[in-house]
C-alpha cells in the first residue's frame, strides 16, 4: 500500500466524510465546517484543515508511528 493518505467525500450542509488509510488499517470520520457566505474552495480548504487537525490529535493521543 502507498504511504498513509486520506479520502474525502463531501456530504450536505458542510459535512465532509473522510477516511484515513494506511497499511495498518483505516479510520473514518466526519468533520463539519461552516458554509455560509464562503466559496466552495474556502469550504473545502477548511474541511481539509479540520481533517489534518483530527489526524494530528490522533497522533498526539496515541503517539507516533511504531518503530520498525
Amino acid at each position: 500500500m502507498p504511504s498513509p493518505h486520506y479520502v474525502v467525500r463531501r456530504s450536505r450542509s458542510g459535512r465532509f466524510n473522510f477516511t484515513l488509510l494506511s497499511e495498518h488499517g483505516r479510520i473514518s470520520g466526519v468533520v463539519v465546517v461552516p458554509t455560509e457566505k464562503l466559496s466552495r474552495e474556502e469550504i473545502e480548504r477548511s474541511a481539509r484543515a479540520k481533517i489534518q487537525e483530527v489526524a494530528a490529535a490522533l497522533v498526539a493521543a496515541v503517539g507516533g508511528p511504531p518503530e520498525v
